[in-house]
């Protein structure tokens, strides 16, 4: 009876709501029947709740979540139901944990610890959850703290830090900065890359691996903006508090910096001698966040200044 729905033929133009019932009557119907498919709202960075799909096989109790608003968009832009759902499938079945996951360790320090990193957030977009969380303020930011998952072929799983783990550890939030900031940037080294050589990936053939020293790539100098983040390209703001990231970057450009907040993922770099209109750099941020970077992957409206003399790093316009 149920595995009929799936074969009715589906409206052309679903509402957002509809198209939600009909995927979970759909899924239902191709799943085993002990399988628990549910949608649900989860918070995100930034006041942001999006929808969240997840399909729990028996004998699973960690699934991925796929947020399902990418997904309408591409509904809404004409790609078809059937195709939508049969997406959703494949990228279900291409991260699924094929076996439970033993959540216990996560109360015992010694099993986190080499795992613990930290990430930068909006301090104002998020003081609500900053409330139950570990963090330290930094200019407008805030540091917060992470567990990323070790199993690399998952992608970039991790599991937020409250201060009730902190209780569970027995830790202070220093030691959990102290811990965070030996792990991070060997966990997640830093790299820095010309915008040139993004825009042109050939040329990342000629670079070799490790882009530290870059050479002088064609038309660099017209465009003087390099790319900060990590190797992962995964929450790599947080890179300009690496120790001697930004210090050797301003030696290799031989410059002061301004830092533009690209997202939570990555920081765009500009040699400060480039331009005396901060503003208009500012201006470029702000349209950013409102076209180019999904809500809650915003970091900041903000641009900061690296000064190299005193290695520091300032609010050049709030």
């Amino acid at each position: 009876m149920n595995h009929h729905s799936s074969k009715q033929p589906v409206a052309d133009n679903l509402s957002y709501e509809t198209f939600k019932q009909q995927l979970l009557a759909d899924l239902h119907a191709s799943f085993p029947e002990n399988t628990r498919i549910s949608i649900d709202s989860f918070s995100h960075n930034n006041r942001f709740s999006v929808d969240g799909l997840t399909i729990l096989e028996s004998g699973n109790n960690i699934s991925p979540t796929i947020y399902l608003e990418p997904y309408f968009k591409r509904y809404e832009q004409g790609t078809s139901y059937p195709e939508i759902t049969r997406q959703i499938c494949e990228y279900y079945n291409e991260h699924r944990f094929t076996h439970s996951v033993d959540t216990s360790f996560f109360t015992c320090l010694e099993h986190v610890r080499p795992q613990i990193v930290y990430k930068l957030v909006n301090y104002d977009k998020n003081r609500e959850l900053l409330e139950e969380i570990p963090h330290f303020t930094y200019l407008d930011l805030a540091i917060v703290f992470y567990y990323l998952v070790p199993d690399n072929t998952k992608g970039n799983a991790s599991i937020l830090i409250y201060n009730s783990h902190l209780a569970y550890w027995n830790i202070s939030k220093d030691m959990l900065l102290l811990l965070a900031g030996q792990n991070t940037p060997q966990l997640l080294p830093w790299r820095y890359d010309s915008m040139m050589s993004l825009l042109f990936p050939s040329q990342n053939e000629l670079l070799g691996e490790n882009h530290q020293e870059t050479p002088d790539i064609p038309g660099s100098e017209t465009l003087p903006m390099h790319i900060l983040t990590n190797n992962r390209r995964f929450l790599g703001a947080c890179c300009i508090l690496y120790p001697n990231a930004l210090k050797e970057i301003s030696e290799d450009l031989k410059d002061n910096l301004i830092l533009l907040p690209s997202s939570i993922h990555e920081f765009i770099v500009v040699p400060a001698s480039f331009t005396d209109n901060a503003q208009f750099l500012r201006d470029i941020v702000c349209e950013v966040n409102l076209t180019g970077v999904l809500p809650e992957e915003v970091l900041s409206d903000s641009i900061y200044y690296y000064e190299r003399e005193t290695d520091n790093v300032s609010l050049l316009l709030p």
